[in-house]
């Protein structure tokens, strides 16, 4: 479900959430948006905004944020990309907004311009109040005194964020371009204004110049440490390959561990998310690398998945995710909680320039993500299918629509952005059962066979209030892959039934068979099986409730499978013993035994018979139960041209000949039946040099 708004560049993304359900409003940049008109007077054209846009059907509704003054005489606000980071504390808290292009001017004898960057704090109403020393600290971090070779051209901004005591911001041009993560850390107990600690990096080695440290950069806990928070920073361009820091705050922001990316020019680290996604109770790292590219697949763009083991991590990702060639696959990552409520954390990952743009989705196990995606959402699925760019950015982890499963928030370079609404996941419970389990078929003329399906559901956040109807569609396939099926339907004379069940509460259908006789096939079970799936409706309404509109669990079983047996005879445990016997021997045509079983050559002798006598007959030691699929199988002799079979009247033996002699003694060679076969054959290949003729005779059941 999506809630399309236009706003110009729409590319960086925030939820905020200023007051309950039906005031919540999202938080979108615009970091090439037209200046404000007061501005515009001052003949200041393009600054960028950031636009707060309330969840309504309308998408024309978004509203400008009020942050930029009147431009002081060292002040260039043009072309600042306002916009280019926005963040927020989340519920109830404040929210964060940056442009990294502002400048500000050496005055001198010669005008100088620095590229420091600046941001702003405004409170959950979006509003200033100069009151609270989060938004009355001016966040100008980079001393514009100096040049570059210090922070002259820091481009603070370009990423950032925000805990409950902390706001963080990049500026990968800090120090010749090394980059640096400034941090501004404050006693939330405290009054004071200028209570607030400030951490960086530093200088570091002159040989990591030009790495892009702070490009961009989270904070968070479960990383190193079960309670202390770890900064992350990505540096793309650290030994041309890029790679990810993993610092402490000490009294300045120590470097604990560097992992490095693999290949040159991939942009490794360039986006970053963490989230839980094997539920051990540690934070696992997603990095992303949009430039790689692998000319021989046809694969671009990647995402490193590190698994935390312990409050460590190895520098061999765990898990690599590759994209299609040019879709800058990973240029945005992002944790966005438990969408389906399985009780593990999800991400999402964009691939903005695969075809109108695509966002992939991860659902996270006991064992991590798997390789392939749970869903895959294309822009041009989306809205009105004005999306040339889906997924440049993104955010999550928030319940929007109060349905209790959090939502993703998609933008673009298309002026326009997505909420992507969390459909309600049901785990459905099924019962399927066929009765009885033994079928005389004898017995069984119209109907004795009961096919019973139950189907009841929960809702996978243990929502018990939830009272929904859904709609279940059901398949059952009796004796499948069958070219006769042995039973079928009584309501449609088919061995396969397809239905619709709404239910709330536990329901259940039931289905009568009856049996096709006659039954030939009596050993074989009677396999039943079950397919299950949503009956799904699509909503019409752009913000209707999704409570009417549940998807099933993707990790649940929805199919089953019951078999029944044939009454065979047999015994109470329906097994069958038989006890077939064999004789046979050799006559001629008038059924005169050779004695001895020797024949004397003699060409007037054209034919002969082979006698078989076959039994299932009981001993004492022996029972002798029905022998079904009885078969008799009989070699032909090379001296011997096999001519035709006679069998005794009143039994259904069929013959065939190939390579050799096939008969079917009856399905089944009932107990203490008997059969006489003559099987007859032409003497043609028989001389005065043949020796012998030999026949191979094998019984089997």
């Amino acid at each position: 479900m999506t809630v399309v708004t236009p706003a110009k560049a729409a590319t960086f993304l925030e939820y905020v959430t200023p007051g309950i359900f039906g005031t919540l409003r999202l938080l979108v940049g615009a970091p090439q948006e037209k200046a404000q008109p007061q501005l515009s007077r001052l003949k200041i054209n393009e600054t960028g905004a950031v636009y707060y846009c309330p969840i309504t059907a309308e998408k024309g509704d978004c509203r400008s944020m009020d942050l930029i003054g009147a431009p002081q005489s060292t002040e260039i606000l043009e072309g600042m990309w306002l916009g280019v980071t926005v963040a927020s504390q989340r519920t109830g808290g404040r929210v964060l907004a940056c442009g990294h292009r502002y400048v500000k001017k050496l005055l001198g004898a010669e005008e100088q311009q620095r590229m420091v960057g600046k941001c702003y704090v405004r409170g959950n109403d979006l509003t200033y109040d100069p009151s609270d020393y989060w938004q009355s600290d001016t966040y100008e971090v980079c001393d514009f005194n100096y040049d570059q070779n210090l922070e002259g051209m820091c481009n603070m901004g370009i990423s950032g964020g925000m805990t409950e005591k902390d706001v963080f911001f990049g500026a990968p041009g800090s120090f010749v371009w090394q980059g640096t993560v400034h941090m501004k850390c404050r006693d939330t107990q405290s009054d004071f204004a200028d209570d607030a600690n400030e951490r960086s990096f530093g200088k570091l080695d002159e040989e990591r110049l030009n790495i892009y440290i702070g490009y961009s950069v989270l904070e968070e806990v479960k990383l190193l440490h079960r309670s202390d928070f770890t900064v992350v920073t990505g540096a793309p361009r650290d030994d041309f390959k890029g790679s990810v820091i993993l610092a402490e705050k000490q009294g300045q922001l120590l470097p604990l561990m560097t992992i490095p990316g693999e290949q040159i020019g991939s942009y490794f680290g360039s986006c970053l998310a963490v989230a839980d996604l094997n539920n051990d109770d540690w934070n696992d790292l997603i990095v992303g690398a949009p430039f790689f590219f692998d000319r021989y697949k046809e694969e671009g763009g990647a995402v490193y998945v590190f698994m935390n083991e312990n409050g460590s991590f190895q520098k061999k990702a765990s898990l690599v995710l590759k994209g299609h060639k040019g879709s800058g696959f990973g240029f945005a990552v992002a944790a966005v909680g438990d969408v389906n409520q399985d009780g593990f954390q999800d991400i999402a990952v964009g691939a903005p320039f695969h075809d109108s743009g695509k966002v992939y989705i991860w659902m996270g196990s006991r064992s991590g993500i798997p390789k392939e995606p749970s869903q895959v959402i294309e822009g041009k699925s989306v809205g009105d299918g004005g999306f040339q760019t889906f997924g440049y950015s993104l955010s999550g982890g928030m319940d929007m629509d109060g349905n209790d499963y959090p939502d993703i928030l998609v933008g673009s370079l298309d002026d326009r952005i997505a909420l992507l609404r969390s459909r309600p996941v049901i785990h459905l419970s099924k019962i399927f059962t066929v009765e009885p389990k033994i079928v005389v078929p004898s017995q069984c003329l119209n109907s004795c066979i009961k096919v019973k399906v139950c189907f009841s559901y929960t809702l996978s956040n243990g929502n018990q209030a939830f009272s929904k109807d859904i709609t279940v569609k059901y398949t059952i396939d009796a004796d499948q892959n069958r070219r006769g099926a042995r039973v079928r339907f009584l309501d449609n004379k088919q061995s396969t039934n397809s239905g619709l069940l709404s239910f709330s509460a536990p329901a259940c259908q039931e289905l009568e068979l009856s049996v096709n006789s006659p039954v030939r096939d009596k050993l074989q079970p009677l396999v039943f099986t079950l397919n299950v799936s949503l009956n799904e409706q699509t909503p019409v309404a752009p913000l209707q409730t999704l409570d009417d509109f549940p998807v099933l669990s993707g990790q649940q079983l929805l199919t089953d499978r019951a078999e029944i047996n044939f009454h065979k005879e047999c015994g109470d445990d329906n097994r069958c013993s038989s006890n077939l016997q064999l004789q046979a021997s050799f006559a001629d045509e008038n059924y005169n035994l050779f004695p001895g079983q020797t024949l004397e050559f003699s060409s007037n002798i054209k034919k002969l018979v082979m006698l078989v006598n076959v039994t299932n007959s009981p001993t004492e030691s022996e029972a002798a139960e029905d022998a079904h699929q009885a078969m008799l199988n009989i070699s032909i002799p090379q001296t011997l041209k096999y001519s035709g079979v006679r069998t005794q009247s009143g039994t259904d033996i069929e013959c065939s000949a190939n390579e050799t002699i096939l008969c079917d003694l009856g399905n089944p060679f009932k107990s203490d039946q008997k059969a006489s076969l003559i099987i007859i054959f032409e003497t043609s290949g028989i001389t005065l040099f043949t020796e012998q003729i030999t026949s191979q005779l094998q019984l089997s059941t």
